[in-house]
């Protein structure tokens, strides 16, 4: 099936979407491409099947392999400079957060016309340019979401600085999703993606900046897949229709999410991420977890397609259901606590290494970028915040383990449909 959506990003998806997409990549003028890959999509074969599919038809004129976990001003200015030696006139991207970031870097610099990252220290991203760098993504299922953003955060290592973008000059024009590049995963990786995906696709919808109608469509498309698939796939890893649904429902869910200016979540992720080397994705699922029952929600948030999305399935016990925020902030704790039974993510901020005394400075961090009055951006705000992540798992009260013991024996209870469908999984695969 083929989308074609407003913003002028267009989306190919479903089986053989690469071979079809070589078609959509000449009609764009990609007549001399540079490739822009991540170590791991090379390293694991996703880039020789990617290739495989374009038959020759597309024409790769330079490669740039190997790009690390995070983007760097140094990788920025190396990969400009093989774009302008090799006369590229458009950019295909495969792979995670990094490459991409690079990719739109690129995109920025070009129509700037400048050859360094460190003159943005001086100036702007100018608002006005007629260099036109086409950009193709194929994402893998290292997707953070980010493919369809304009936010750019690349890193300078030496100067211990980041410089960080949002411009629709480092806009996507086609984003292609195919099952073939979506790799055997552990259960772990799968359950931070889906999770990861499932908290973007609820903030899009709770936040109370005016949204993009078709982010609130794409919003709710990624709950259902989610609800649907994350835990079949979690169970089933190898079966590849199961991680493709996983991987569109993060494509889906970045796009709505990141359609709205950044939120307290978003910009604390970066942050611990920055001085961590943590990933981004552990961070935003743990920090949206405490979130969400902090939150005050706006009064006109239309909930119902949200409660019936997070109440329909199998694994959310339906309860008194009170008001509508608790029943949502209830579901998706139950949510996240259920998938506990088949793979042990992470869910605390001091597993990934986060200290204590670190938190006084990482909120002063974000205070210091926000003068408006906002009750996300006072100090105790986040400070309750941040502490509420910091707290590993073994600090919960005594009731609510109570709570989960006796959901033990409905658990239990599915342990034998688990069960069939993992030996399902292996038979299929």
């Amino acid at each position: 099936m083929e989308y074609n959506f407003e913003r002028d990003i267009k989306f190919v998806v479903g089986d053989k979407a690469l071979r079809r997409s070589v078609k959509e990549i000449n009609n764009l003028g990609c007549r001399r491409i540079l490739l822009i890959c991540d170590e791991m999509s090379d390293r694991v074969g996703q880039l020789k099947d990617m290739l495989r599919q374009f038959n020759k038809e597309v024409n790769i004129v330079e490669k740039i392999k190997r790009i690390g976990d995070i983007a760097t001003v140094e990788e920025c200015e190396k990969t400009l400079r093989a774009y302008k030696a090799s006369e590229c006139d458009s950019i295909i991207v495969l792979g995670k957060k990094s490459a991409v970031a690079i990719a739109k870097a690129v995109k920025i610099m070009l129509k700037d016309g400048i050859s360094i990252i460190s003159n943005y220290r001086k100036f702007t991203v100018n608002n006005i340019s007629s260099v036109r760098v086409p950009l193709v993504v194929v994402p893998t299922n290292l997707s953070s979401g980010v493919e369809a953003s304009n936010f750019v955060r690349i890193y300078d290592v030496e100067q211990n600085d980041i410089f960080e973008f949002n411009t629709t000059f480092a806009q996507t024009n086609l984003i292609v999703i195919d099952p073939l590049m979506t790799d055997t995963m552990p259960p772990k990786s799968i359950a931070t993606s889906g999770l990861h995906a499932l908290a973007m696709a609820v903030m899009s919808l709770t936040s109370e900046k005016d949204s993009d109608p078709m982010g609130e469509v794409y919003a709710v498309t990624a709950i259902r897949l989610l609800t649907d698939n994350l835990k079949k796939c979690i169970l089933q890893n190898k079966i590849k229709s199961f991680r493709f649904r996983v991987l569109l429902a993060s494509i889906l869910a970045g796009y709505a999410y990141w359609q709205t200016p950044k939120d307290i979540i978003s910009e604390l992720s970066d942050r611990i991420s920055d001085r961590y080397r943590a990933n981004y994705g552990n961070i935003f699922l743990i920090l949206f977890l405490n979130y969400i029952g902090m939150h005050k929600w706006h009064a006109d948030f239309d909930s119902d397609n949200l409660i019936n999305l997070l109440g329909d399935n199998g694994y959310i016990v339906l309860k008194d259901m009170g008001s509508k925020r608790d029943f949502i902030v209830d579901s998706v704790n139950n949510y996240y606590k259920r998938l506990k039974n088949y793979v042990a993510y992470v869910d605390n901020l001091s597993d990934l290494g986060v200290k204590r005394e670190d938190l006084v400075d990482i909120a002063s961090s974000v205070i210091s970028m926000h003068t408006d009055e906002n009750e996300e951006y006072t100090f105790s705000f986040i400070m309750e915040l941040l502490d509420k992540s910091l707290l590993s798992s073994d600090g919960e009260n005594s009731e609510e383990k109570s709570d989960e013991q006796s959901d033990a024996v409905e658990e239990n209870a599915s342990d034998k449909e688990d069960n069939k469908l993992q030996e399902e999984g292996e038979k299929q695969a």
